[in-house]
């Protein structure tokens, strides 16, 4: 009842409307639903995920950069770049070739993530990440910028996981491009078996976005199932 009184309230107190001429101009168009649907397919298509980010919500919302850089937790010269980086690849007369070419990442790129990873080479790993790039420990952490990146999942992966060495590898799997991490532990007590799997997004040559499955226990055995190896899982993050 006090809910209801309230809104009745609310109401009572409003202006009446005001009586105004019709406008005589027609209303817009209404966008084609298709092309809409389309455009959005396009856009996740051709740009990596700052830069769709980045992209909408300068472009469509016309948000602040200072805005903008708050809600994607990275700098204003970030959100200029993967803006610049965006708006270029939207407006290449040749989208068709770049659609079919961003459908998969590049195979050269993940080869160098695995070969980094076995070697735990650090810097060698942060150099492969753009500058916005974003990791995605799914159901854990998320983390936007290189070096944000680099001083955290990477770091604590190669330097605080000491109960385990890590060896990756990139497979194939249904059409997609995995990289298998292999752990193998330090103790003795095991054998080698795949604890991690990631999966990576990239653009010319570099990474945009990684994301890592290793509180995705579901994930981690249908891959393992699937590919025929031996695999351990540990549950979802607290």
């Amino acid at each position: 009842m006090r809910i209801a009184t309230n809104a009745y309230l609310d109401q009572a107190r409003r202006p009446a409307a005001l009586l105004v001429e019709p406008s005589e101009r027609a209303a817009p168009v209404g966008a084609d639903p298709a092309e809409v649907r389309d455009a959005l397919a396009e856009v996740a298509t051709l740009l990596a995920p700052q830069e769709r980010a980045a992209v909408v919500l300068k472009d469509v919302f016309d948000l602040p950069l200072k805005e903008i850089a708050a809600m994607l937790s990275t700098t204003e010269g970030a959100v200029k770049a993967a803006l610049h980086r965006g708006r270029g690849r939207l407006a290449d007369p040749d989208r068709p070739t770049a659609l079919a070419r961003r459908t998969a990442p590049d195979r050269g790129t993940l080869d160098a993530l695995a070969a980094a990873f076995t070697a735990y080479d650090l810097d060698g790993l942060t150099r492969l990440f753009v500058e916005d790039a974003v990791s995605d420990v799914i159901g854990m952490a998320h983390e936007v910028g290189r070096d944000r990146i680099a001083a955290g999942s990477l770091h604590h992966t190669l330097y605080l996981e000491t109960s385990v060495r890590w060896r990756a590898e990139v497979r194939e799997l249904g059409g997609d491009s995995l990289v298998l991490m292999w752990a193998t532990p330090t103790d003795g007590d095991g054998a080698e078996a795949v604890e991690d799997v990631l999966r990576a997004e990239t653009s010319d040559g570099g990474i945009t976005c990684l994301r890592w499955y290793y509180f995705c226990p579901d994930a981690l055995a249908e891959v393992g199932d699937l590919l025929g190896v031996p695999y351990r899982t540990h549950g979802h993050g607290l």
